[in-house]
């Protein structure tokens, strides 16, 4: 079995997909935390990990893989029991569409609600040469943006709402796919669903009526199954402010 080295952050969306992923692959690594707020993914040292600066990055025998979605496919190519991605094409091309969707559409939705409550507070008593350098060390441009935000322009309670309505409409998509199938794609437990549960998680915590059984009753019995798998508890997918606290230790499972 190859060593497995994770760099991630217990509350990054995108680790969460990667460290449920191989719990459900029954997958043991060496778990290696980046504080984000010390800017610990924008250093040196690990943008030669992951150019992008950001989490996770798998070290597998010590070569780097980044970017969820590819990295979860990967690992499910690499082991494929139990399997996390359909045998029929249609439905293998449903579940890239959906993870696709969930990063494109719901991480820049549920991202303006992560950083206003944790990385606002801190950005916003940068002086402006200390604004100059944190964003000199950012590798993106899309990220530089959203840091010079939180340093001097904050999202407004509009654009917030407009955020938490995306990720409502998420619900509705996963309501539809569970009513027809179980799962968000077809019958069976996927890569889908994984890229579902940190966008979920949230919801529970900013509208919770929205996991309602009498909102939507598909999604409340999918919550509840997707809950109950011992990977769930074993990949640390808990409460937001919980996991923003520096001194954050995870139970043993």
């Amino acid at each position: 079995m190859p060593e497995f080295v994770l760099y991630h952050g217990w509350t990054s969306s995108a680790s969460r997909k990667v460290r449920l992923c191989m719990a459900e692959k029954g997958l043991e690594y060496e778990g290696r935390h980046i504080e984000l707020l010390s800017f610990e993914h924008h250093s040196d040292w690990f943008k030669k990990l992951n150019p992008s600066g950001k989490v996770p990055a798998l070290l597998i025998d010590g070569v780097p893989f980044v970017e969820s979605n590819i990295i979860n496919e990967y690992l499910d190519e690499m082991y494929p029991e139990p399997s996390l991605m359909p045998t029929d094409p249609r439905l293998r091309y449903d579940v890239r569409m959906f993870t696709l969707y969930i990063d494109g559409t719901c991480l820049p939705a549920v991202q303006k609600h992560n950083w206003m409550g944790r990385m606002r507070p801190v950005a916003m008593k940068w002086t402006d040469e200390e604004l100059e350098a944190r964003l000199a060390a950012v590798p993106t441009e899309e990220r530089r943006k959203v840091w010079y935000r939180m340093a001097r322009d904050p999202y407004t309670d509009e654009e917030l709402q407009t955020a938490l309505d995306i990720l409502i409409d998420m619900c509705d998509r996963i309501e539809d796919g569970v009513r027809s199938g179980g799962w968000i794609v077809g019958d069976n437990y996927s890569l889908a669903d994984i890229a579902a549960v940190p966008y979920v998680r949230r919801v529970e915590e900013l509208a919770p009526d929205a996991l309602s059984a009498a909102e939507r009753p598909g999604v409340a019995d999918w919550w509840a199954r997707i809950k109950a798998r011992p990977a769930y508890a074993k990949a640390h997918i808990g409460g937001y402010d919980e996991q923003s606290d520096p001194d954050y230790r995870p139970p043993a499972v």
